[in-house]
């Protein structure tokens, strides 16, 4: 009778743990699954992604036995889900009514990522969702440095010489190797023990290679505002100090693109040189559409008609330029608030493992204003997955319960979005995206 007991408890305990567990196996397949899959830029990994995520959003809100939601989380799902359906309605009014329908339900992929890590993860499972993250990155970057090292580099038409698998796009892939660096960088500062600090440092050995031979200087900068992030957010050194390294930062990137750069000036090499053509046209797209944008996914049609050089382009290279041309100033001001919402969590400074979610939240928003990783599911919700930990992270202990209602409430917006997912990828189109 004491051996069954014994055995009872233990798989009590088995299963207790395995519970725990599931945040961090979730967040790290989610993070590789999208990575492997060409970065989730096709449709139908983005309808399997939010079956997923669904699925997981609808086990913590039925398991749980506590979920504790404060303003702030709501707030963040609010305005996720607010700009999601701004963007379906701009179908509209837009020209492309099918392509700004597919651009709603790819950030559908995002409110239920959100949702997922908010109602899952409490404070004490924000090491588990950030070591899912470290390793999810890690395994893709692996993945690419190995064929890019052993398998050869041919001349790509596009990428040149860089690395850019298997998310299909260098910078792309810098950003989401910049993004595990900083939390592998976090993790080991977190931890107390020397061979626990030096595992967590093991990734860097992957993730270092793969960003250099990204060639993305965006990365770099967004690199750089990660570490400055991690240093005032543990406490190791003054703001003033942070603001000093992050100026040095930025200086050191800015002198390696002179060095690095024989042919274009130094803006031109930081930033691309196109993308002032991009943020110019995409200007003039919301100068013609001044009150609702032109819709969703609508910029590749006003730079065919205005662009200034021959280069083609579906996306402006920058979230919040792209969002005021498409969807206007109420899209902007939908986006800008939502992404905002995480970073309220700096305030709270002495847990590296909230400055390693901290750190690569703000490298992800840094980076989007220079790039379109919104079109890339494999690191919007990576970044979007540390902006929920850090929002969990920041809870305080004495944050609201959800109630009986509120918990349904969400299961049905878990269940329906999931439901959606699936009679779309039986019947929905594909947008013909080509990178």
């Amino acid at each position: 009778m004491r051996r069954l007991a014994f055995a009872g408890r233990s798989w009590r305990e088995l299963a207790r743990l395995g519970t725990r567990l599931v945040p961090g196996l979730a967040a790290g397949i989610a993070v590789a699954v999208d990575g492997l899959a060409s970065g989730g830029y096709f449709p139908r990994t983005w309808r399997l992604t939010t079956i997923a995520l669904a699925a997981l959003a609808a086990a913590a809100l039925f398991g749980s036995r506590r979920i504790a939601l404060a303003r702030r989380d709501w707030a963040f799902l609010a305005l996720l889900a607010a700009l999601t359906i701004w963007t379906g309605l701009s179908a509209r009014w837009s020209g492309q009514r099918t392509t700004s329908l597919l651009e709603a339900e790819r950030d559908i992929v995002y409110v239920i990522a959100a949702l997922a890590i908010v109602v899952a993860v409490d404070r004490f499972a924000i090491a588990q969702i950030l070591v899912g993250i470290v390793a999810g990155v890690t395994v893709v970057c692996a993945y690419g440095l190995g064929r890019y090292v052993f398998l050869g580099h041919p001349l790509n038409p596009i990428e040149g010489k860089l690395l850019f698998e298997p998310l299909g796009y260098a910078n792309a892939l810098g950003i989401y190797a910049a993004m595990g660096i900083v939390v592998a960088v976090g993790l080991a500062l977190a931890a107390r023990d020397l061979r626990l600090r030096a595992a967590a440092l093991v990734p860097l050995a992957v993730l270092g290679p793969t960003l250099y031979l990204t060639d993305s200087r965006g990365a770099d900068m967004a690199l750089a505002a990660g570490f400055v992030v991690i240093a005032v957010m543990s406490g190791r050194i003054s703001r003033v100090g942070a603001a000093v390294l992050g100026a040095a930062a930025l200086g050191a990137v800015a002198v390696v693109a002179v060095v690095s750069s024989s042919e274009h000036g130094l803006a031109a090499r930081l930033a691309g040189a196109n993308r002032p053509h991009y943020w110019h046209v995409a200007w003039k797209e919301y100068k013609l559409n001044p009150v609702t944008g032109s819709g969703a996914g609508t910029f590749d049609s006003y730079w065919l008609h205005y662009r200034p050089v021959s280069s083609f382009a579906r996306d402006a290279h920058s979230l919040y330029v792209e969002t005021l041309a498409e969807l206007g100033p109420l899209g902007l001001a939908l986006l800008v608030l939502g992404l905002a919402v995480p970073l309220l969590g700096l305030r709270k400074r002495g847990d590296p493992l909230l400055a390693a979610a901290g750190a690569a939240y703000v490298a992800f928003v840094v980076h989007a204003a220079v790039d379109w990783d919104w079109e890339l599911p494999a690191v919007t919700v990576t970044g979007l997955a540390c902006g929920a930990a850090l929002l969990a992270g920041s809870r305080r202990a004495d944050a609201p319960e959800l109630g009986l209602r509120g918990r349904a409430a969400l299961l049905a917006v878990a269940v329906a979005l999931g439901v959606v997912a699936i009679v779309r990828l039986r019947a929905g189109p594909s947008l013909p995206f080509s990178s």
